[in-house]
Formats: C-alpha cells, structure tokens, sequence
C-alpha cells in the first residue's frame, strides 16, 4: 500500500510538472502556431504538447462541418455548440495582439473562435 501511494504521488507530481510547462494561449500576445498534434486533457485542449487552450473555446458562425459532434449523452432536442476541442489537428492557428478571436485555418477552411477569458 505504501508504494502505492509513493507511485500515485510520483505520477501526480510528474503530470504537474508537465502542465505548468505548457503556454497558455492568451489575449496579450499574438500566435502564428501550425498545430500538428492536438488533444483534450481535462478542460484544456493542449497544442503541440506546448500550447493550451481552453476547451470550451467556441466556434463563431460556421464550422464547415470540420467540429464533429460525437456525444451520445447529448438530448435530441440540445443545440450541438461546436467549440476547439471538436476539431482535429492538424491546422492552423492565428491570433493577434490584444484580440479575444482566433483565426483557425484547416484545409481552405477558415474558422473564427472566440477566446473564452479566464
């Protein structure tokens, strides 16, 4: 039971570590990024394993149909709010200076999303 909880507490320390290494995606800067890999780990959609977001950041206007909406616990009748973390890399992703919208560029799709502020 005791290198158990040594185990647990190593893996827990290593994870932290590994999240606070990361950039947070934020509204004082501007970003250029070609995202190859991307993933959603609990309510931030890390980019590159260098960037993140939150997942909650929505899509503005169309989504071209690139957000999949694969919830099965969602009610018929629930408008399906796309949002980043519906979207598979690889892409792009532009922002700049003090502007809460990112430009997300797949294919010859341009995508907007508003920053959500924490």
């Amino acid at each position: 039971m005791v290198i158990g909880l040594i185990l647990s507490f190593f893996l827990l320390t290593r994870q932290s570590d590994f999240y606070n290494s990361l950039e947070k995606i934020n509204k004082n800067k501007s970003y250029n990024i070609q995202v190859k890999d991307a993933y959603n780990e609990r309510g931030i959609y890390v980019l590159n394993n260098k960037y993140y977001i939150n997942s909650a950041t929505y899509v503005i206007g169309n989504h071209y149909g690139l957000s999949k909406d694969d919830a099965i616990w969602r009610p018929k009748d629930a408008e399906y709010l796309p949002r980043i973390s519906d979207i598979s890399a690889p892409f792009i992703i532009k922002k700049e200076i003090d502007n809460d919208t990112l430009t997300l560029k797949k294919g010859d799709k341009t995508i907007l999303l508003l920053l959500v502020i924490d």
